[in-house]
């Protein structure tokens, strides 16, 4: 390692420990199946939700919390007037791996359709297909997502409210 030499020992220690200890990137993307138009958004009022987890593995915490945070945040971000049906069917869960991730990086996904059906006549008003990703290396990242299940529910809802409502909740 010639890039190295001339260094003292306990300074490439030093740049080993600050790589195990750095590093994170989160993404997010919503494509619409069944997009509607942002005047008919705006009628909806989401007054039910529900959430269905069609993974392999079972992931009853997931969805308790997913349950929880959406409907703490959307019936607040939906302002309109036509009851609607909120529902989401998770198809992809990757969970942490922590000792992979703190030597060579890891990555945790939530990825669902978002149903929008209106009460009343049953009618499928849009759908959606959204995904949230939270890519970490190091025990700085690792910590970070220590509760994914968590983490990722609050974004996944927060994610509804902003792209598909147009609302902006911390």
């Amino acid at each position: 390692m010639k890039i190295l030499a001339g260094y003292p020992a306990r300074s490439i220690f030093a740049l080993g420990i600050l790589g195990l200890t750095l590093s994170a990137c989160a993404s997010s993307d919503i494509a619409a199946i069944k997009g509607a138009d942002r005047s008919k958004i705006d009628t909806i009022k989401v007054t039910e939700i529900s959430v269905s987890v069609e993974t392999p593995k079972p992931q009853p915490n997931l969805q308790v919390l997913l349950t929880e945070e959406l409907k703490q945040r959307v019936p607040g971000c939906s302002q309109g007037e036509v009851g609607h049906k909120l529902h989401v069917a998770v198809v992809e869960f990757e969970d942490q791996d922590v000792a992979k991730s703190i030597f060579i990086g890891d990555e945790i996904e939530l990825g669902g359709r978002v149903e929008l059906i209106d009460s009343a006549t049953g009618e499928k008003t849009g759908e959606y297909y959204i995904t949230r990703e939270f890519a970490w290396g190091g025990f700085v990242g690792a910590a970070m997502m220590s509760d994914a299940e968590k983490s990722l529910s609050e974004d996944f809802a927060k994610i509804v409210c902003k792209d598909i409502f147009g609302v902006k909740v911390e």
